[in-house]
């Protein structure tokens, strides 16, 4: 029987043609290490290559055969997935407690006698007990047994971990890849430019920004535009405003939780900085949606003190992360650039 598949997925040919080999030969490995940043198709890749194996019609997935409605209503008994990501009432021991839970259920005999496939998401951040207790089933799976990890980055992961993977790496995709795909989706032709530009090769970003249809982008590219075309004692008076808004929003927040909500603006000041010193350079805005606005802030700074400032954002993010106080570090990244 001749097998095709129905993947539609843009961009990640070597990986997918390597996965979809793989299930044509059925010789697949005991466990898979997807890896690359967020927001890549990491976990859609996984999910086709899933529906895929279980799927019965030759063109797979087929959506249509009893296996596939299983797997879209979550009633597949030989597929398990865990996702690794921590809550704030977890302990470490809580984590261990539910990995080995996991892989407990993984150990039991297949509901048909066939294949049982598991995906783990977000395995880097599974702590050091919990990932020796994964070791163990990875250098001794059990029997038609598949384990599909899922990492953002792999240089936190044990050398024994990844020694007994296949790996996948996945990298951004191309402007070519990513064009394509986006126009699958109704969106106006600058939207579209400026989502192609600001998702950097990254779908499950570009995604954040079309299902938003970039109202929230442009309210905070408007509020930090704002700040940037101000003089220091109203832009001053506009962090003040902000960080009360903050305050009132999360009474209970503590620093690093505030400071948590800023990161998302700091790295929006860092790409109009970067789009304003282009402007100064003569290339062109990335920000495509608010480049006359760029061009105009533009001439109130030099590339000196931009430079400086753009140098400046890697520190003041790990100063974010130690509990400094938020509006102050804020305050401090204003005045560098406006004095």
């Amino acid at each position: 029987m001749s097998v095709n598949f129905s993947w539609p997925i843009f961009g990640h040919n070597k990986q997918i043609s390597f996965l979809q080999n793989t299930l044509k030969q059925g010789n697949l490995a005991n466990a898979y290490l997807f890896y690359g940043a967020k927001g890549l198709g990491k976990k859609m890749i996984a999910k086709y290559f899933v529906q895929s194996l279980f799927c019965t019609d030759d063109l797979k997935p087929c959506q249509n055969c009893l296996a596939c409605l299983k797997m879209n209503k979550g009633l597949q008994q030989n597929f398990l997935y865990l996702s690794a990501l921590k809550t704030k009432d977890d302990t470490e021991d809580t984590q261990v407690e539910q990995v080995r839970n996991f892989l407990s259920n993984l150990s039991l005999t297949s509901f048909d006698g066939g294949y049982k496939l598991a995906i783990i998401y977000a395995v880097d951040k599974l702590n050091i007990f919990s990932l020796n207790a994964l070791l163990k089933v990875i250098e001794e799976p059990p029997k038609n047994t598949t384990i599909i990890l899922i990492a953002d980055q792999i240089n936190n992961l044990p050398a024994t971990v990844i020694s007994r993977c296949q790996l996948l790496k996945f990298q951004p995709l191309n402007k070519k890849d990513m064009s394509a795909w986006l126009e699958t989706f109704s969106l106006a032709e600058v939207d579209q430019q400026t989502i192609l530009n600001l998702s950097f090769g990254k779908p499950g970003l570009a995604l954040e920004y079309i299902e938003d249809n970039l109202v929230n982008f442009k309210k905070d590219c408007q509020f930090l535009l704002k700040i940037l075309n101000d003089n220091t004692f109203v832009a001053w008076q506009d962090l003040e405003h902000w960080f009360g808004i903050l305050k009132k929003e999360n009474p209970q927040a503590k620093v690093y939780e505030l400071a948590h909500i800023t990161t998302h603006y700091l790295d929006l000041w860092q790409l109009l900085l970067r789009d304003i010193l282009w402007h100064k350079l003569n290339r062109p805005a990335l920000n495509v949606l608010f480049s006359e606005n760029i061009a105009k802030i533009s001439q109130k700074y030099s590339v000196t003190k931009i430079l400086n400032n753009l140098l400046s954002i890697n520190k003041i993010r790990r100063q974010l992360k130690n509990n400094v106080t938020p509006q102050l570090v804020w305050e401090n990244l204003l005045l560098d650039l406006k004095i």
